[in-house]
């Protein structure tokens, strides 16, 4: 299901041993980065924290980005890259 925000799923069934908040803002740039790297698209929920990395991985992929403020200190943010070529 590519373009869909995560909704909490992973949330739901991956339970993480750790609750650092670094640990898990590392863990979603993990993901952003996964997504364009394969898709060259992503539409995701991620901490509001992560708002300055989203920015960075967009340039370095070249992106469109946009954001939408959630709930919980959470950000709903869509990417996708210019040229697909690159």
């Amino acid at each position: 299901m590519h373009g869909l925000v995560d909704d909490r799923y992973m949330d739901s069934i991956v339970h993480f041993d750790t609750d650092d908040p670094e640990f898990q803002r590392g863990f979603e740039i993990g993901i952003l980065w996964e997504r364009l790297s394969a898709d060259g698209a992503c539409h995701m929920a991620v901490s509001a924290s992560n708002a300055e990395m989203v920015l960075r991985v967009a340039k370095a992929f070249d992106c469109v980005f946009s954001g939408q403020e959630l709930a919980d200190d959470q950000i709903s943010v869509e990417l996708y890259r210019v040229n697909s070529d690159s």
